[in-house]
């Protein structure tokens, strides 16, 4: 959520964007190259970007994209080598910006050298997320306030 809310506001400042979300979950369901298709055919701005993979990732990046002021975030990104593939900081041009969001510090790399570290929520913000998410409004009934502590308890 931090995240996105990152990428709705600073997103204007760059030439090209691109949120790529549950890393994790898409590298293993479609596999990271997919992830990398999609990700410069996003920053591209062409929907069906056809690369060979093999020797036209570097004249893609050499040629176009080390151009572009870029913003990318990668969301839930479990493995370090999922850095390597996707987003090389040399690849983009001068002012570009890679958000990384992990649940492991030990995934980020060397480049990656500022890290935020998320702090839990209190109660009383806990129950107001869990009220927005599961009913779709800050406060609710009263004959639900009792169980929604329970689960924000738990």
């Amino acid at each position: 959520t931090i995240a996105q809310e990152v990428y709705n506001k600073l997103c204007f400042e760059y030439d090209s964007c691109c949120f790529l979300a549950n890393i994790r979950e898409d590298s293993g369901r479609h596999g990271i190259f997919s992830l990398k298709k999609k990700l410069f055919s996003t920053l591209l701005g062409e929907e069906h970007l056809k690369v060979d993979i093999s020797n036209g990732w570097q004249k893609l990046v050499d040629r176009r994209l080390h151009r572009l002021k870029v913003l990318i975030i990668l969301d839930d990104v479990d493995d370090s080598e999922q850095l390597e593939i996707l987003a090389r900081t040399t690849w983009f041009g001068s002012g570009s910006r890679i958000i990384v969001t992990t649940r492991d510090k030990q995934v980020l790399a060397k480049e990656f050298a500022n890290v935020y570290q998320v702090e839990a929520l209190n109660f009383d913000e806990s129950l107001r997320l869990f009220n927005l998410n599961a009913f779709k409004r800050k406060h609710l009934q009263a004959e639900y306030q009792e169980l929604s502590e329970k689960v924000v308890d738990y």
